[in-house]
């Protein structure tokens, strides 16, 4: 399980929960920094060869012990599909007129689909073989805000199922 904290800018979070942090800051060259890079780093580091995927939590989103338990028994069910659990996404960060959903069906926005071929990292699963497929392509040379694109390509060319954990419910702070 990995946080992404861009620029530092993550609030405090126990460290009980288990989530190592990968830190993805603005570089000479890269003023939005190497999130594939940090990513890659990442699984090449935690993974081992029974790893059943990644859970990505944003360093702006918000969970308590009910939304992590309820992301883990998804992905103890359905350990080869991606798994989104619905955030509001709020138009300081989207910079859209309104609210959306970080999960959708042919786009971002207020519909709330069961079946979604959009999402971002913002408290989401991604089963290895996306995980491994993705560095496989590059993603070590992929940034922000091409990695969630990237990944939700190659969800869609390895025809993975992508299913919302309802059960948890994270809040976004970048409001």
């Amino acid at each position: 399980m990995i946080r992404l904290d861009w620029d530092r800018s993550a609030f405090p979070m126990p460290r009980s929960l288990g989530f190592y942090t990968v830190h993805v800051d603005p570089e000479p060259g890269w003023p939005l920094g190497r999130k594939g890079l940090q990513i890659t780093a990442a699984w090449e580091t935690l993974a081992g060869a029974e790893t059943a995927g990644l859970v990505t939590l944003d360093g702006d989103v918000a969970i308590d012990p009910q939304d992590l338990a309820a992301m883990l028994a998804a992905v103890e069910q359905h350990p080869a599909d991606v798994l989104i659990a619905p955030v509001r996404l709020w138009p300081a960060s989207t910079k859209m007129e309104r609210w959306i959903w970080g999960h959708g069906k042919g786009g971002f926005s207020r519909n709330d689909p069961d079946d979604p071929d959009m999402f971002g990292f913002s408290f989401t699963y991604l089963p290895a073989r996306l995980v491994t497929t993705m560095i496989a392509q590059g993603l070590a040379d992929v940034t922000y805000p091409s990695v969630d694109a990237t990944a939700r390509r190659i969800a869609r060319e390895l025809k993975l199922r992508c299913r919302v954990v309802r059960e948890a419910s994270p809040k976004h702070m970048n409001w």
